[in-house]
């Protein structure tokens, strides 16, 4: 079977308490010590298969990298995948990789909604139109 994911890495493996307490934030159920020990041993601080679904991962790892951003904490993107049980292998990610990721997601979302209400109604109202650009300008936060 073949998967797939995406993860961050901070640069530095030094645990400071801003980036300890922003991981805690995302991650409550963590523990300062559990969190550190990531940081220091150069391991990914998220992974987008934590989630259910993967285009959930990528929104909440589009998240945390603004977090980081804002807090001025280095960070590495990668992108992983294997075909089970092999290892996984890494390949360095771009931050336009991701943008391009994020907005092929808002683009099948727009088109899912607009595919729903073509075959409801039959055709799409100035209100469901609407509807749809609020859900996915709420995506694009």
């Amino acid at each position: 079977m073949f998967e797939h994911r995406y993860g961050i890495k901070l640069k530095k493996t030094t645990a400071d308490a801003t980036a300890l307490k922003l991981l805690r934030q995302c991650f409550p159920t963590q523990s300062f010590s559990e969190l550190r020990a990531k940081i220091q041993a150069n391991d990914y601080v998220f992974l987008s298969d934590m989630e259910k679904y993967q285009h959930d991962g990528v929104r909440q790892m589009a998240k945390l990298l603004r977090e980081f951003d804002k807090a001025g904490i280095e960070t590495e993107l990668f992108e992983e995948s294997r075909y089970t049980p092999n290892p996984w292998r890494a390949e360095p990610m771009s931050r336009e990789y991701l943008k391009n990721i994020l907005q092929r997601d808002r683009e099948i979302t727009r088109q899912v909604l607009e595919d729903i209400e073509r075959e409801t109604v039959g055709y799409i109202s100035p209100d469901a139109k609407k509807d749809i650009d609020k859900e996915i300008s709420k995506i694009q936060k």
